[in-house]
């Protein structure tokens, strides 16, 4: 029967040929409170692999007992951890001062390498530590928003680039300070979702050091690529697995598990989930080795799981075992007071510097619309009108937000593009002429504007540059200036 050594110290293989001095570093572990195991060739270590799970194998790189370190069994011991065992951490240890055995080992993806021999449970634990934080910071997120540059104004508002209640902020508090407690977090698509796990997940890196982030898009996965991706897979176990895969699961080890979407999962999947919620414990697909994770589960959906459930299509005892904060966002439309802020956010992120007597109208207008997508789809809206506005050399304007169908309530048409329909103009052109004919705006803004447009119409009607300038009554040269000008 397969065995899994310590879930909650952890476990280690010892691979050392001098029996001495292995008794020695096992005695170190079992100190450490690691359960341990030891081998003194590889054949014994590869044979304990096959049949035990390990957090940690330390080996060393010659295991023949001669001094003239011409063997090299260590490395063959790394490269099936790498092959077949990529949740485990691997370190080496050796007192051969060649480079060459340097260059050797890193080849085999260790990022740990030592001089023997080891002095004490202290200097072991040190080592162990070293690669475990190595491991982490690999799955640490990237593209974190950085606060520190924002304004002050931005900052008073919202100090971690994230804007919430202070509700909210509160019970990101309560959940990193409790560390492994489930959360789940209800919200329609664009409302922001994403960036509260990875607050959640800030918060815990700045109470306990390095942790992995590891977020799931739970709609993408289908069919068995499902549980391969969650999970890991064996090498072989089906069609084109070339290689044992570490799965979603194994990555998350020791951090954060972001399941988006998650009452898109099959029943399945769900299946699977329970157990390792519950007690850490799961199989890869297509092995028969019990394996372990401990990981805090934070999940999010634009569905009520009770009513999910209810209709059969989420597992009652999956619901049980995420039962712990949940956090609701509201769509964008029902928090309109927070535009400015938004706004002001979105720019300073992309580093332009609108004044704020501009970002105020900006506001006013993006509070016209309902915003489907929330979020998300007003960031991507004002960054179309910062490119925009980049291109054409000109400032950044209220009058030049561009709309799409989807910021408008479900079944309403845009009515510019109606009215309008040609090619190379934008949808919201008669909101546009509305706004400069509505609003105090420079006259030569607007006509620049139009003229921009025009130009863009004749293009759109002509195939031949000289019948374009044709038809504007305007020279040749004159065209090529304004398509400079206007990078049409």
């Amino acid at each position: 029967m397969n065995e899994i050594l310590s879930k909650k110290n952890g476990s280690i293989l010892i691979v050392e040929d001098d029996a001495p001095q292995l008794g020695r570093y096992l005695e170190m572990a079992r100190e450490a409170g690691l359960e341990s195991r030891g081998a003194r060739n590889d054949k014994d270590a590869l044979n304990l692999l096959a049949n035990l799970s390990f957090q940690y194998v330390l080996t060393d790189i010659h295991l023949n007992n001669q001094l003239n370190y011409s063997g090299f069994e260590g490395l063959k011991i790394l490269r099936y951890l790498k092959e077949n065992m990529p949740e485990v951490i691997p370190l080496a240890m050796t007192s051969d001062p060649k480079i060459e055995t340097y260059q050797n080992v890193l080849k085999e993806g260790v990022g740990h390498l030592f001089r023997k021999p080891i002095i004490s449970k202290d200097e072991l634990q040190i080592h162990l530590t070293a690669a475990r934080s190595r491991r982490l910071m690999g799955s640490l997120v990237k593209g974190r928003p950085r606060e520190a540059g924002f304004p002050e104004r931005i900052r008073q508002r919202c100090p971690d680039g994230v804007v919430i209640t202070d509700a909210t902020r509160e019970t990101i508090r309560k959940v990193a300070a409790f560390g492994r407690v489930p959360v789940v977090i209800y919200g329609e698509t664009g409302t922001g979702k994403e960036e509260i796990a990875k607050l959640i997940h800030r918060r815990r890196f700045e109470l306990n050091g390095p942790l992995p982030f590891v977020p799931v898009n739970c709609a993408s996965l289908r069919g068995e690529t499902a549980i391969a991706s969650l999970f890991g897979h064996k090498k072989g176990a089906f069609t084109g697995a070339e290689h044992t895969n570490n799965g979603f699961i194994a990555e998350a080890d020791g951090g954060i598990l972001f399941l988006d979407e998650i009452h898109t999962l099959s029943i399945d999947c769900q299946q699977r989930l329970l157990r390792v919620i519950q007690d850490g414990t799961y199989y890869r697909l297509g092995d028969t080795k019990e394996l372990y994770s401990d990981f805090q589960v934070i999940v999010a959906t634009t569905r009520n799981l009770d009513d999910e459930m209810n209709e059969g299509r989420f597992l009652p005892d999956l619901r049980a075992r995420l039962i712990g904060f949940d956090i609701g966002l509201s769509p964008l439309r029902e928090r309109l007071e927070d535009l400015p802020i938004l706004v002001d956010l979105c720019f300073a992120r992309h580093g332009v510097n609108v004044p704020e007597v501009e970002v105020q109208r900006i506001a006013k207008k993006c509070g016209e619309y309902y915003w489907r997508g929330n979020i998300r789809q007003l960031f991507m809206v004002l960054q179309a009108l910062i490119v925009e506005a980049e291109g054409n050399e000109q400032e950044i304007r209220a009058e030049n937000l561009p709309v799409v169908k989807h910021m408008l309530p479900p079944g309403e048409e845009n009515v510019s593009t109606k009215s309008i329909g040609i090619k190379g103009i934008p949808a919201d052109f008669g909101r546009m002429i509305e706004g400069a004919l509505r609003n105090d705006q420079p006259l030569h803004d607007t006509m620049v504007l139009f003229e921009k447009f025009v130009i863009q119409a004749a293009l759109a009607r002509h195939a031949k540059l000289g019948d374009v300038a044709s038809s504007l009554g305007i020279g040749r040269s004159t065209l090529d200036e304004r398509r400079k000008k206007y990078s049409i």
